[in-house]
Parts: C-alpha cells; structure tokens; sequence
C-alpha cells in the first residue's frame, strides 16, 4: 500500500472521529438546552454559537491535514462518524431507559402494593 493510500486512510479515519466528536457535543448541548433554558431565543442562540464554533473547527482540522482541500472522502468519513455516534449513544440510552423504567415500575409495585394493604386494613377497621 503506497503511503498516499495510507494517509488518505488516515484522514477518513480522523474525519470519522471529527463527526462523532462533534454529534457527541451537539448532544451535550442539546442536553443542556433543555436543562437550563426554556426560551427559544437562547435556544437557537447556542445553536448558532455551537455550528459556528463546530464549522471553525472542522475547517481547521482540513486546513492541518489537507492544506484546506476538501475531499468528499473526508465529508463522508464526518457524516458516516455522526450517524454512528448516533446508534451507538441511542442504543446505551435505550438500555439506560429500560433499566429506569423497569427500576420504577419494581418500586412502583411495591408500593402500590404496600398502600393497597393499608386501605383494606383501614376498611376492615372502619367495619368493626
């Protein structure tokens, strides 16, 4: 394999770990969006705020790498590394999900359970 081959490869592969770093911060800050603002104006202000910073820094990634030219391997490698990133953290939130709703149904249940007993204590009580 001739070393043009090779650092084409891996350019693809550092262009993949640029589109997974950047889904994981979108992420992030759509996480805190929701935390902490309500209003849509601060909303679509850190969206801006986020894909101007996420442009400046993947143009500086092709400028270091490829002295600026942009190869549509490199646009793949970003859209293939996002949509991977995304089934991945989809699939551990899916677990995380599951475990939380059935840990809540469990307690749920067992305190459902528990008042359950105390109404018809209550009722017999009532009775007598």
């Amino acid at each position: 394999m001739s070393s043009y081959i090779r650092l084409e490869i891996l350019l693809f592969f550092r262009a993949f770990e640029t589109g997974v770093g950047m889904l994981v911060v979108y992420r992030l800050t759509d996480m805190l969006k929701r935390r902490l603002f309500c209003d849509r104006m601060w909303n679509s202000t850190v969206d801006i705020l986020y894909w101007l910073l996420a442009g400046l820094l993947l143009f500086t990634a092709l400028y270091q790498c490829n002295y600026g030219r942009i190869r549509f391997f490199m646009l793949a490698g970003v859209a293939f590394g996002g949509i991977f990133a995304n089934f991945v953290l989809n699939r551990l939130l899916f677990l995380v999900k599951r475990c939380k709703i059935s840990s809540y149904r469990h307690t749920k249940r067992r305190l459902w359970c528990n008042r359950r007993g105390r109404r018809f204590e209550k009722v017999k009580k009532e009775k007598k």
